[in-house]
């Protein structure tokens, strides 16, 4: 019997966690670490979160020198709060 084609859209890409497993372990701590406004700033610290988890995998998957990668991904990681931490406060005026 002839198998089935898998019609999944992006079914040739991995998911992000797999990208993230196959890493480095100094890249997959830089990558998954926005992530952890989530815990502190919910949804909307999740969202920004996730978008910066997105961006540093980016370059982590990158041809850069490591300089360069920690370098781009700490200051991924600062634009993230310091966006997240703008957002509260804008939000903490309004209420």
């Amino acid at each position: 019997m002839a198998k089935m084609p898998d019609l999944r859209s992006g079914a040739s890409r991995e998911d992000w966690f797999t990208q993230i497993r196959n890493l480095p372990l100094w890249q997959a701590i830089l990558t998954a670490l926005p992530l952890g406004l989530l815990l502190v700033g919910g949804l909307i610290g999740g969202l920004i979160g996730a978008l910066g988890m997105v961006v540093n995998l980016k370059i982590a998957r990158a041809a850069l020198a490591p300089t360069w990668k920690v370098l781009s991904m700490a200051g991924v990681i600062l634009g993230v709060v310091i966006t997240y931490l703008s957002i509260a406060a804008v939000l903490a005026a309004a209420f």
